[in-house]
């Protein structure tokens, strides 16, 4: 009975995703609906459920290529890309990239799909309790030159080769988005869940290099002498600090990290 059972379920999965009709044998036919057409109802069905999800998931972007463009998006993603999450709030995670393989010219549309994704994520992230000045305060002075901070789970960069941001405002002040534009210099964009609603903002190349130094690993100490390197012209000294405080402000950071703490 295990085994009839688990082979017309695999057989129903085939017919789902791909079409395939050796199914068809094993139901048993009846006076209603032909054993075909009952099948193609699931088979239409569980396309357009996921269709319907990239379609929430992606707003802005649907907004963007209209509703027949990206429907004919989606369902191509959809054919070639199988759910395998147990939640369709996790379907979805390739859709930008895909995008952007499939309109190599007009990388604004994947990017827009990756900004409406990533805001999404941030969206459903995992919850962190966010440092407040009291910890930093409680930071003894001499470990100042050992410490680093951990970012907020939610917390992500994405970079722009066009006027996404533009575009993405645009659209979500539901006003006719401007022309799509190649930027002289890629715009560096961080994404994160500030109390209860995903934010995001454009990153200054000082900031830029500071987020990544600190995500990989570096001591709040060595991202400063780094960027004194970097940036001979900038004063680091108020320039770090700025950065600390508005990172605080901003809820961006989880902890302190200190190599010299017990485990």
């Amino acid at each position: 009975m295990g085994s009839a059972l688990l082979a017309l379920q695999s057989s129903l999965q085939a017919h789902l995703l791909d079409g395939n009709t050796a199914i068809e044998a094993m139901i048993a036919s009846s006076h209603g609906i032909a054993v075909r057409e009952r099948l193609a109802i699931y088979h239409h069905a569980y396309r357009a459920r996921l269709v319907d999800a990239l379609r929430d998931t992606f707003g802005h972007t649907a907004t963007y290529l209209g509703g027949e463009w990206f429907d004919a998006d989606a369902l191509a993603f959809v054919q070639s890309h199988p759910s395998t999450a147990s939640s369709l709030n996790d379907y979805g995670a390739g859709f930008a990239t895909w995008l952007l393989e499939r309109h190599p010219r007009d990388a604004d549309i994947g990017e827009l799909a990756a900004l409406d994704w990533t805001l999404r994520r941030a969206f459903d992230g995992a919850d962190a309790v966010p440092l407040d000045l009291a910890a930093l305060a409680d930071i003894a002075p001499e470990a100042w030159g050992r410490i680093g901070f951990a970012f907020v789970p939610t917390c992500a960069r994405l970079t722009f080769s066009h006027n996404t941001l533009a575009l993405w405002q645009a659209l979500d002040q539901e006003q006719a988005p401007p022309k799509a534009q190649r930027l002289d210099t890629p715009n560096e964009v961080l994404v994160w869940r500030h109390g209860h609603r995903p934010h995001f903002r454009s990153l200054g190349v000082l900031e830029a290099q500071a987020i990544g130094a600190l995500h990989g690993g570096a001591s709040f100490a060595a991202l400063c002498e780094r960027l004194v390197i970097e940036f001979p012209q900038s004063d680091v000294s108020l320039e770090a600090g700025s950065l600390l405080r508005r990172w605080i402000d901003e809820q961006l950071l989880a902890a302190v990290v200190d190599p010299a703490a017990p485990a």
